[in-house]
This record gives C-alpha cells, structure tokens and sequence, in this order.
C-alpha cells in the first residue's frame, strides 16, 4: 500500500530499521490527516519482502497478499460497525438486522489471541492494526495491555488514534509515541485535485486543514446532512431543533457534533477576530448570529460539543442529544429570545 505524499518521510524513516522497531507504535494525530492510511502502509512496509527506502516495494509476493487483504500475518481490529459487509450489500431485504457496534469488543481482542501466539507464514514479522484506538471498550482494552506487556518475538502492533488522552495510561506507556502533524496546505489541495475534489480550499477549510475528511465531507450524503445543518444554525430564528433531531440516527451523531463545533468556533473567531476559519463561504450568515450570540454562552457551548464528541460512539439517545445541543445553540445565539 502506497503511503499518503505528506506521510513518505516519516514512513521510511520508521520502517527502515526493522531490527529496532518497536513492538507496538501509538499513532496520533488530528482526525481526516490519514492515520489509518499511515498505519496499513506501515504494515505493507513491514511485511514486504524486498522494501525500497523501507516502504512497501508493491510487487513481491507478500505485497500482492497485503493488496488483496489475505495476507495471513496480519490482522485488523475495527469497530463493527466500520466493517465491511458484502453480504448485506447484497442482501434482499428481510428483518433490520441490530445495529452493529461502534466500539471494540473484548471478543475482538482476544479473537486474534491464535494469531499473536502462532509462528508467522512467512518467517517474518506478524502485524495486528487497532483502530481507532479510542474505541476500545475497558474490557477490550484490558485484554489488549496483557498482549502489549508480553508481546512474542517479531511482533508489531500499531494503534491509531485521533483522542490519545483517552486511552489507558498503561496502554500508552507502552508503546511508541508518533505524532503525526496536519499536512501542508499546498500538499493536500494537489492531492484532493488528484483525487477528483472539486472545491477543495473550501472544503479544506471546513475540515479544519485535514485533506481526508475534506474528502469525505465531498460525498453527497455527507454534503447533504451538513448543508441541512448548516441552514438550520444559520436561520436568524433558531434552529428548528425538533424537527432536525428527527433525522439524526446514531451514525449521524459524531457529525453533527463535528459540524456544530466547527461553526460555533467560527462564530467564535468572527465575534473576537473578524474572520472565519471553516465557514468563510458563509460569512454573513456567521455575522448576523454572532452579533445576537452571548460570548460566554458561546464558549459554554464549545466546552459542551466537545464533551458530546467523546460521548458520540455511543449516545444513548441520538435524537434527545441532538435536540439538547441544537437548543442549546438557539439559547447561547439568541440570548434571551425565545
């Protein structure tokens, strides 16, 4: 798998070495930067068997095992719910199945115990990726520091992760702390115009400078929920936060929550500096609510969403929180208004 432009570098300079590498890695980063993208490349890296500068050759046998996603020295570990399931793609209909999971289980954990304690098909390193580590359920998080704190001989396990600070401190010490930056501007507008994106600086903007949700935020179903959105926190009478709260289903909480912050910050940013950061495009709109918005009920509002973002894998009423948080935003934007 080849690495993303902006991550080249600090992928060789990791994987050059493999005598030395580390048994387990903690990548962290800002969300929508390529985390993910970071942490298969590296695995690729690992496993290949004739790397060039350290990074994946993509030609030799084991490359074209990791291309295909069967090669049998490596292992995944995702929430169900980001899994991929051909089978109800394909599916006919019939009763709803129980919505998949947003965390990792313990049963995920120990399910690649085999895998961790077997020798390796290739008579080299065996790669488990975790992802996102904040997922991880207490339990599951436990089972994986007892994997961490006697890991067998060329074992590589990495974890990725947008909220570090909320994973166990046991887990964290030990593994090897990456950071990984936000890209250039310049890098990730080139690679969102390689990649089809039309708008880019203006959905750059909106992703906060990460190129891979700016990617994500051009999907339609995406672009749909948060031109909804965004209408309604842009209405000079308030959102309609009943009506709006009907739509929202657990996977469209962490959204919201996102869309919501980033247009609070700028309201934020246009009161104290004049000038928008995510939503320039909607820079009238933006000056009219924050000149009937309370300052201090504003940043209130911004330390609440960012609560509600830690707690968006696993609402446990979509609906009433997304009614509590749109309410919230027409208390702190039209004072004391009804």
């Amino acid at each position: 798998m080849k690495p993303l432009p902006w991550h080249e570098a600090a992928l060789a300079r990791l994987a050059a070495d493999r005598a030395h590498l580390p048994h387990a890695i903690l990548v962290h980063g800002p969300a929508g930067i390529g985390k993910t993208e970071f942490i298969r490349a590296l695995g690729a890296s690992v496993l290949c068997e004739r790397p060039r500068g350290g990074i994946a050759c993509g030609e030799c046998g084991s490359c074209h095992w990791f291309e295909q996603g069967n090669h049998p020295d490596i292992r995944e570990i995702v929430p169900e719910a980001a899994e991929e399931d051909d089978s109800e793609a394909q599916g006919e209909g019939g009763k709803a199945e129980k919505a998949k999971s947003l965390v990792i289980k313990v049963d995920q954990v120990r399910a690649v115990a085999d895998f961790i304690s077997l020798s390796t098909h290739r008579a080299g390193f065996r790669v488990l990726l975790l992802h996102p580590a904040e997922a991880l359920h207490p339990a599951a998080a436990n089972a994986l520091l007892k994997t961490l704190e006697e890991p067998p001989p060329a074992t590589l396990i990495v974890l990725a992760s947008d909220r570090p600070a909320r994973l166990l401190a046991t887990i964290r010490s030990r593994c090897r702390l990456l950071a990984l930056p936000m890209p250039p501007r310049d890098a990730a507008l080139a690679w969102l115009r390689a990649n089809g994106i039309a708008e880019g600086e203006r959905l750059l903007a909106m992703a906060g400078g990460a190129p891979l949700l700016a990617q994500r935020l051009a999907e339609p179903d995406e672009a749909q929920f948060r031109r909804k959105l965004l209408a309604e926190l842009a209405k000079p009478g308030g959102a309609d936060a009943l009506a709006f709260a009907a739509s929202v289903d657990r996977g469209a909480v962490e959204r919201l929550v996102s869309c919501m912050q980033t247009w609070v910050q700028d309201l934020l940013r246009v009161r104290l500096a004049g000038k928008a950061r995510h939503h320039a495009d909607l820079a009238a709109a933006l000056d009219a609510r924050q000149r009937s918005a309370d300052l201090d009920a504003l940043f209130a509002l911004d330390r609440e969403l960012t609560q509600a973002r830690r707690l968006a894998a696993h609402p446990l009423n979509p609906r009433l929180l997304a009614e509590h948080l749109l309410m919230a935003y027409n208390r702190a934007t039209m004072g004391s208004r009804p």
